[in-house]
């Protein structure tokens, strides 16, 4: 299936005064975020970090409950979001098909972890059955068939039954999907930690930290 545009995928924090009775004074913030565009959010409706608390985030991000972000630090959120901004239509679409599985993908951090394992999945769009999986092997081998009584032979549904279980492969709405790391993995893989600077809200939340990127939270 050809992607002709990018998928679209967003997350925008509301931060809230805290500290403020009756009225309070919010903004949104599109993340990712960078260090000034966050300080420049909280001097429009005069808020000092110190005071702040995170009242709501708005999202369009397959696997990612409201619940997961609001229990997350703002940092690793942000951080999120800028990897997100570095994959591919076709990654986009392998992490929308790994979240139909129900498998995985449940954390900000696991969300994250994908980011930097992408090349450890393998879909094939519109392939949702055995008997397309069949079908799509059997003309990805260059199997030529040309009497047609022996194309007849070929039961298509159970070979590819049999090469999904071979492969522990799972069909969902996007396409057929495999991975080489398992479905429930622990990826030992490097990523960058958020150095908490002791900048809180009145939930004691971690609202601000610095990446190893220093052009982010």
């Amino acid at each position: 299936m050809p992607i002709n545009k990018k998928l679209p995928m967003y997350i925008a924090v509301q931060l809230e005064d805290g500290d403020a009775i009756g009225c309070r004074r919010r903004a949104w913030l599109p993340l990712p975020a960078t260090q000034a565009q966050f300080s420049k959010t909280l001097d429009r409706i005069q808020l000092e970090r110190g005071d702040i608390i995170i009242a709501d985030y708005a999202k369009k991000v397959p696997g990612l409950s409201h619940h997961s972000l609001m229990a997350t630090p703002l940092a690793v959120v942000n951080h999120l979001a800028d990897r997100l901004t570095k994959l591919n239509c076709e990654q986009i679409l392998t992490l929308c098909a790994v979240c139909d599985t129900g498998y995985y993908f449940d954390t900000v951090e696991r969300l994250i972890d994908y980011t930097y394992t992408t090349d450890s999945y393998t879909l094939l769009p519109g392939v949702t059955d055995e008997e397309a999986l069949g079908q799509y092997y059997i003309g990805k081998s260059g199997m030529v068939v040309a009497n047609a009584k022996l194309k007849t032979c070929i039961d298509r549904r159970e070979f590819g039954k049999k090469l999904a279980a071979m492969e522990d492969g799972l069909f969902t709405p996007h396409g057929y999907l495999t991975s080489k790391i398992g479905w429930n993995p622990t990826p030992n893989i490097e990523r960058a930690v958020p150095e908490a600077l002791n900048l809180t809200g009145c939930l004691g939340e971690d609202l601000y930290g610095n990446w190893e990127d220093e052009s982010i939270v």
